[in-house]
């Protein structure tokens, strides 16, 4: 006799995910009627008609989208406060992955969902410029498994950031200009929190609006300037065409994640990621105490693998392909 499977928590829906049996998008696309938004990173230029979000992120799209904000109602909410959207109760946690990202807990009659996103990482790889990654736990457990694959255990983050001021200086005494490459919400901000102090660092554009929002909310940065300015060290995102810059003497170091995959065209890549680690979300889930977990995105159905052979149910979600802004991608 076969048992009978409930259908998972989060559905697709024409606008992307959405939390099964009601109103509530889990970062959409499109404009739905509701929404929740997770972090400012990679966001869409059409934001849904009301939007869940933290402070934090509504001050960076803000600063990144400003006509997208204006024409959605934004819902900002404190970490750990509790309120109610229709039948759904809803409490914000942060994700550790970028200043203001958040995961979210949807509790209702019948439901305790956790929808995690894009967690960052935690002890010796957490964030210096993000809230910290919180450990909830939860019956269902939806996570984003952007390095969900074996292969992507990182360094500690003082090595790395150790080796990216050595690149600095090294380039430096060689009469070179050190470029780094860097997601300009979340890697661009942990290089300004690393140099800032010894070093001018030259911001693109994207980069430089998230760090100006980023020192408002508290976060020590200092030593940065725009792009055009005067400076030691060139920070831009994956985007720009760095032949366009015409630079004195490049030497590029890319900060990604994928460094471990090897990175084209780059003197040096380092895997500095603002997302957990293989590892780190193994970890994470089994801290959860979920039956069940549900993974998206990235390499979801490596992590759902390897979430089954700890014996917990787990299924892979694929989402249709998705537009990002590239600016703070």
């Amino acid at each position: 006799m076969r048992h009978r499977v409930d259908p998972p928590e989060v559905e697709r829906a024409a606008n992307g995910l959405r939390v099964r049996g009601h109103a509530l998008y889990l970062e959409p696309r499109g404009r739905p009627p509701l929404g929740f938004l997770a972090h400012a990173r990679g966001a869409p230029p059409v934001l849904p008609e009301r939007m869940v979000v933290t402070g934090p992120t509504s001050k960076l799209l803000e600063a990144a989208l400003p006509r997208a904000l204006r024409r959605t109602a934004a819902l900002p909410a404190a970490y750990g406060q509790t309120f109610a959207l229709g039948s759904l109760r809803l409490t914000l946690h942060p994700a550790g992955h970028v200043l203001g990202s958040a995961q979210v807990r949807c509790e209702a009659e019948g439901l305790d969902l956790v929808y995690a996103g894009d967690i960052g990482g935690s002890g010796a790889r957490a964030s210096l410029t993000a809230e910290g990654l919180e450990q909830l736990t939860c019956a269902t457990l939806a996570i984003r498994a952007v390095y969900g694959h074996p292969r992507y255990v990182f360094p500690p983050r003082a090595l790395l950031l150790e080796r990216v001021q050595a690149f600095v200086e090294r380039t430096l005494r060689d009469a070179k200009t050190p470029v780094i490459v860097a997601a300009a919400l979340g890697e661009a901000q942990e290089v300004v929190h690393l140099l800032g102090g010894r070093r001018t660092l030259r911001l693109h554009h994207t980069a430089f609006r998230a760090c100006e929002v980023y020192a408002a909310q508290g976060c020590e940065l200092k030593g940065f300037v725009r792009l055009d300015d005067e400076g030691d060290v060139v920070v831009v995102p994956p985007t720009v065409r760095l032949a366009r810059l015409k630079l004195r003497a490049p030497r590029i170091c890319v900060l990604s994640g994928r460094a471990l995959d090897g990175i084209a065209g780059a003197d040096e890549a380092l895997p500095l990621a603002d997302h957990a680690g293989y590892d780190e979300l193994i970890g994470y889930i089994q801290a959860s105490g979920a039956r069940r977990v549900l993974t998206i995105g990235g390499h979801a159905e490596d992590l759902a693998q390897s979430v089954r052979a700890l014996g917990i149910e787990a299924l892979a979600i694929r989402e249709q392909h998705q537009l990002a802004l590239p600016g703070l991608s």
